[in-house]
């Protein structure tokens, strides 16, 4: 079993707390601290959340946690494809430097791990032993 923490991205991060602290440009003072205090739980939220995903490769079988204990199975055997991808679709991966899986005969996931090289290179070793 191996495991793949997500790279998480200093820019999305950024651009994520930047959206939630714009509107306190145009409030009354009254207002700011607690509308910043509201955002700053959330942000935190958002944080814990990415701290969450991960990838693990358990024999055939790819699980993407996406969260404290949700996850998905892929069969590693049913990968079609494996590219890097930019894409902004909602996914779990913390990053935008990220791999789109195609899976299946229509399914892409997106996701993003640390060690991208690595995790490619697992894969491929897993799916070369496929039975054709």
């Amino acid at each position: 079993m191996k495991t793949y923490r997500t790279r998480i991205s200093l820019s999305l991060t950024g651009a994520i707390a930047a959206v939630l602290f714009v509107p306190v440009m145009f409030m009354p003072s009254e207002a700011i601290l607690a509308y910043a205090s509201t955002m700053l739980i959330v942000l935190a939220g958002i944080i814990f959340c990415m701290l969450g995903i991960k990838y693990v490769i358990d024999g055939e079988t790819l699980k993407i946690y996406y969260f404290w204990g949700m996850y998905q199975d892929i069969k590693i055997k049913s990968i079609r494809k494996m590219e890097p991808s930019r894409c902004i679709l909602s996914s779990p991966a913390a990053s935008l430097k990220r791999l789109a899986i195609h899976y299946n005969k229509y399914d892409t996931i997106y996701i993003s791990p640390r060690n991208q090289e690595d995790f490619i290179n697992t894969v491929n070793e897993i799916i070369e032993t496929k039975d054709i």
